[in-house]
């Protein structure tokens, strides 16, 4: 069966490609409402110093630098979506929403894994919820490379979007 016009196959491809980068994208929204997991795992590992703040300071500053990300990106994701609706998105932003989504899920899990110390790569305790934690820490490794790599998304960011000689 012929899908789209005959000889413009990759025209379909680029188009499906866009849609799959653009749900992979929302892996960076991944919930941070409400209780923040971060905030809470570290607290319950490190615990707070005299002031009732995380005690690791260095570990306080990522896990801030990061909602600072996830709130951008959030705030990006939505100027996205209206561009998408109203036909203004530019052919080559899935891959920078895909590219930036991906970096920040695999931060908010390398954070995680960093609150949670050393009882985050658990990997099979009921305490752990069977290594959830660690399982979608590794998980995120896969989302870099699915939907096109992160070097590939990089490429064409910089061709399409910043348009720098290849």
């Amino acid at each position: 069966n012929l899908v789209g016009e005959l000889n413009k196959g990759w025209d379909v491809a680029k188009y499906l490609l866009g849609h799959e980068r653009e749900m992979i994208s929302g892996m960076g929204l991944g919930g941070t409402g409400g209780k923040n997991p971060l905030v809470l795992g570290a607290l319950a590992t490190i615990g707070v110093d005299h002031d009732g703040k995380l005690a690791d300071p260095l570990l306080r500053a990522q896990i801030a630098l990061f909602e600072v990300r996830a709130k951008a990106f959030a705030a990006q994701s939505e100027r996205f979506i209206d561009e998408l609706k109203a036909g203004r998105a530019h052919p080559a932003q899935p891959s920078m929403m895909k590219y930036y989504g991906t970096e920040l899920n695999k931060a908010r899990y390398e954070l995680l894994m960093s609150a949670g110390g050393s009882d985050e790569l658990e990997w099979e305790s009921e305490a752990s919820n069977g290594g959830r934690e660690a399982r979608a820490w590794l998980r995120t490794k896969a989302n870099s490379i699915e939907g096109g790599t992160s070097e590939v998304q990089l490429n064409i960011i910089a061709k399409r979007i910043l348009e720098l000689p290849a």
